[in-house]
């Protein structure tokens, strides 16, 4: 989803009474160990007996602390320990289960919304999460909160990414039936979550899924598979604008089917919506559209994937509203390849919703054993993507027109990338990854930096190259390395330049002792900026155990500020200096 930079919180410390009270290290340190304790002991004393069912759960702690650094940019922080705690208790009985999640975000991490803090009681710690199910094999039944997904999202997907601050699950009642084999149809109603309320819109929604293969009846080939399936969101929320004549039911469709057959899939889903004005389409009234279509074949050695997708004013929230990542109802993948490389994600794509026009293509082959290339097989995959804005005209304020393909203008590329990644075993013990991207990124679009129109930080161009190497030089322990290396280009006539700017190197090295001990040091360094104050180091060093259901890390150093992205969803990560410990832990 779009990032809005104007989102960007500051955080704050807060009481029950909005006084700045300061807790003292060794007690913040007993508070956040606490849940584990308890969970713990409900672990030791959970009963295996069918009578009284089974108590299962699972608990996360993050925490870091902060100091000053005015070099890159990290800002003094009054509250010095800051953490977020999660804690899931899960009661399960035959066909029923009942859960609920604990939070606690008395001082969330920076990047984090203060909202979580400040919202509902004004407290930061809460249980928005609780729900009870019954399931056999005719009904699915669910009371409180749940997450859903019709089709690919396009319309509907609810979810928590909790390293992003994201969770838009649902809080009402949602039915599952199984009439016959090979349908599906599945209804809710209810309001989504928003930090520690609810949200002012009231979400509907039906689905109808229907497997053509399971129903039988001859409908398909001998080896094929097929699903449709047709799906129905709406919103109500009331209009209390003085200015304008908003819609107060939102009602979004979509249809979609999946065809697989000898080795060939092909999926293509229509999604539509009515006019929807709201704070992030500059209060249009065009309905919104989405199309998607993708292939693949895969053979023998190699696999070749095809896709597109046009987007068209089909950002949809429960409340309109609401901006940046919050209260969105459906989910718009971005059609790129995701780059988990440490400094070219420096550059992360974020789907346009207010409109888009994306091409993919992904190659991937095997160069086997015996080949002119030796006695190891070699992989290769190469992956280009292309995104420009739609060729729009505005008819006034309100209302545009748009063509179906994308924009010939340059300032309408938002996304390109080309990349390459070739990985070899070399014997037993030795493993090579050597990879390539070159990217242009608009970061005015992306980021939503300028003002539509605006050429302020402009498209930016990277190359980027990564040599991975492992070795296992004996059973049980190994040794990874990555060496990075990133030039950054800018276009002519742009105003300013971010923060992080220019060229960049990065070593790491990671030392694993199976199964239990990970120890990681790397540093990052921006020699090419162009303020030479900020060509610095970014050294950071973390230690992890890991035993059985139990994990804990802990390290320390700078981390840069920039975007952080998972899965097509972003958020700003401001810069910080300090230690970092985290732990979870399943039972």
């Amino acid at each position: 989803m779009p990032i809005d930079p104007t989102d960007r919180p500051a955080h704050t410390n807060r009481s029950l009474n909005n006084t700045k009270v300061p807790m003292p290290i060794a007690l913040r340190l007993c508070a956040m160990a606490l849940p584990l304790l308890l969970t713990t002991t409900i672990a030791s004393a959970q009963g295996s007996s069918d009578d009284v069912g089974t108590i299962s759960g699972s608990i996360q702690m993050d925490a870091q602390s902060y100091s000053a650094d005015s070099v890159i940019g990290a800002p003094n922080v009054p509250e010095k320990i800051l953490s977020n705690t999660f804690a899931n208790l899960i009661y399960t009985r035959g066909k029923f289960t009942a859960g609920v999640r604990f939070e606690s975000y008395q001082g969330p991490l920076l990047g984090i919304d203060p909202r979580y803090a400040s919202s509902g009681d004004g407290t930061g710690i809460g249980m928005p999460y609780r729900y009870a199910r019954y399931e056999d094999d005719h009904a699915d039944i669910t009371v409180g909160n749940f997450y859903e997904q019709f089709g690919s999202g396009m319309i509907l997907r609810t979810y928590e990414e909790r390293n992003l601050g994201f969770d838009n699950s649902i809080d009402g009642i949602r039915a599952r039936f199984k009439p016959t084999e090979g349908l599906q149809v599945t209804g809710f109603i209810g309001r989504q979550r928003t930090f520690f309320d609810l949200s002012e819109g009231i979400m509907r929604g039906a689905d109808v899924n229907l497997d053509l293969g399971t129903l039988g009846g001859g409908l398909l080939a001998d080896g094929m598979q097929a699903q449709v399936g047709a799906s129905m969101v709406s919103r109500f929320q009331a209009d209390q604008n003085d200015f304008l004549k908003l819609p107060e039911n939102v009602t979004a469709w979509s249809i979609r089917s999946n065809v697989l057959y000898e080795g060939f899939t092909l999926d293509l889903e229509y999604a539509s919506k009515i006019n929807d004005p709201g704070a992030t389409n500059f209060n249009s009234f065009n309905p919104g559209n989405a199309l998607y279509v993708a292939t693949a074949y895969a053979g023998e050695g190699y696999g070749v994937n095809l896709a597109a997708k046009r987007i068209d004013n089909m950002d949809f929230r429960s409340d309109r509203t609401a901006t940046g990542n919050f209260q969105t109802i459906n989910f718009l993948p971005a059609l790129t390849k995701q780059h988990t490389w440490r400094l070219i994600t420096l550059y992360p794509y974020a789907t346009q919703p207010t409109g888009e026009f994306a091409l993919q293509g992904d190659i991937v082959f095997t160069i086997p054993k015996g080949s002119f290339l030796g006695d190891e097989e070699t992989t290769v995959n190469i992956n280009a993507s292309m995104i420009h804005g739609l060729d729009t005209t505005h008819i006034d304020q309100y209302e545009y027109t748009s063509e179906f393909m994308w924009s010939s203008d340059i300032r309408d590329l938002y996304y390109r990338d080309i990349n390459i990644e070739v990985s070899r075993k070399w014997g037993k013990k030795f493993k090579t990854t050597l990879a390539y991207v070159n990217l242009d990124y608009n970061q005015d679009i992306v980021e939503r930096r300028a003002t539509p129109g605006e050429l302020k930080y402009g498209i930016v161009n990277a190359n980027f190259v990564v040599l991975e190497l492992w070795y296992t030089p004996t059973r049980g322990h190994s040794i990874r390395t990555e060496f990075q290396y990133m030039k950054v280009g800018y276009e002519e006539g742009i105003k300013a330049k971010s923060a992080q700017n220019g060229d960049w190197v990065m070593a790491l090295v990671e030392y694993a002792v199976s199964p239990s001990w990970y120890f990681t040091v790397f540093n990052e360094y921006n020699y090419g900026n162009e303020n030479e104050a900020l060509r610095t180091h970014y050294p950071n060093a973390s230690v992890a155990y890991t035993k059985d259901a139990l994990r804990i890390q802990g390290g320390y150093g700078r981390v840069r500020g920039g975007i952080l992205c998972v899965g097509g969803i972003c958020r700003p990560v401001p810069a910080s200096n300090g230690f970092t410990l985290g732990m979870t832990y399943t039972f």
